[in-house]
């Protein structure tokens, strides 16, 4: 009786995320006219279903696949656009247990699922490069959000937050850390606050001009929502919300690698899984994606140097 979370750390892109998403040092934000396109695929399973003392149970399995598209813009050299849409299929498979939704007829159902639309402005750049935020995430469309499989909640949220990042050496040579501190604002629902703090987090490393490495982690805690101990016995009309206002908290780390292709293009892959959790279900997955840079203005294939997506090439420049 958990809360549907398809929530997993992302290597190469996402915030929010989910949020959703991801972390994708935005502290850096590129020149402007200049951008990133960034197209990820997930291949997501979950196996553990946490309650609210963070045991784990058992209530069947989800199968996810999810092609998520983030576009960046620079409108300004320290005001840049960001806008992220996810296209998600998900199945339950729950042999003799009890489904939650329309949904859960062991079948996928592929959808568009929420779109974020944010903007970030560069207030400092040493010693950090700090860059607050804001941004708004609206449902594409009248979605099911009912049973294991549903794609989303259909909530609208305003985000604020902030983006920290900084060269590490000469602790680290060649390395990079960001952090990414937020705080979604909802409208309540069924008289439950619903509004969630979350930070995210990466070190990476350059191990050569082509090549760097990530360690990420994400980290969620709900101020309101519905609870599950263990044994508890949901009313029809809690069920009925149920996926919608679970009490939602998890940490999740991943790593990951990406290979700089040419000056235009990067390859990301890695894997992402929740550590701990309440109230939600436990993520473990793939990630695979591919970003390319552009500039407006000039000849094709134009580098974009302050595009975080093409972070770790140009800290390789800097060396």
């Amino acid at each position: 009786m958990l809360f549907k979370q398809c929530a997993l750390v992302l290597i190469a892109c996402l915030a929010v995320l989910l949020a959703r998403a991801e972390v994708f040092a935005q502290a850096w934000v590129p020149a402007k006219g200049e951008g990133s396109l960034t197209t990820v695929y997930q291949k997501v399973d979950v196996r553990d279903h946490f309650d609210d003392d963070g045991d784990v149970e058992d209530r069947g399995r989800i199968h996810t696949h999810n092609l998520i598209t983030y576009l960046e813009y620079g409108l300004t050299n320290k005001l840049a656009l960001d806008f992220e849409m996810a296209y998600v299929a998900s199945k339950w498979v729950g042999t003799g247990r009890r489904p939650h939704g329309p949904v859960d007829d062991g079948f996928f159902h592929p959808t568009f699922s929420d779109v974020h639309v944010g903007l970030r402005y560069n207030v400092a750049s040493k010693p950090l490069m700090v860059t607050p935020f804001f941004s708004f995430t609206i449902p594409t469309h009248d979605y099911e959000v009912r049973g294991h499989s549903a794609v989303g909640r259909r909530f609208n949220e305003f985000v604020l937050g902030v983006n920290v990042g900084r060269h590490l050496e000469p602790i680290l040579p060649r390395g990079y850390a960001h952090l990414r501190l937020s705080y979604a604002m909802l409208k309540h629902f069924a008289g439950f606050n619903v509004n969630h703090t979350n930070a995210e987090w990466e070190v990476g490393w350059l191990a050569n001009k082509a090549i760097a490495l990530r360690f990420i982690g994400a980290w969620q805690a709900n101020q309101g929502g519905l609870e599950f101990p263990a044994g508890r016995v949901l009313t029809p009309e809690e069920f009925f919300i149920h996926d919608r206002v679970a009490r939602v908290d998890y940490l999740q780390m991943g790593g990951g690698i990406t290979f700089s292709v040419s000056r235009m293009f990067d390859i990301h892959a890695g894997y992402g899984k929740t550590v701990s959790a309440r109230n939600t279900h436990g993520d473990g997955g793939i990630i695979l994606g591919l970003s390319w840079r552009f500039s407006r203005g000039s000849r094709f294939g134009r580098i974009a140097t302050n595009t975080p997506s093409n972070y770790p090439r140009a800290l390789a420049q800097a060396y």
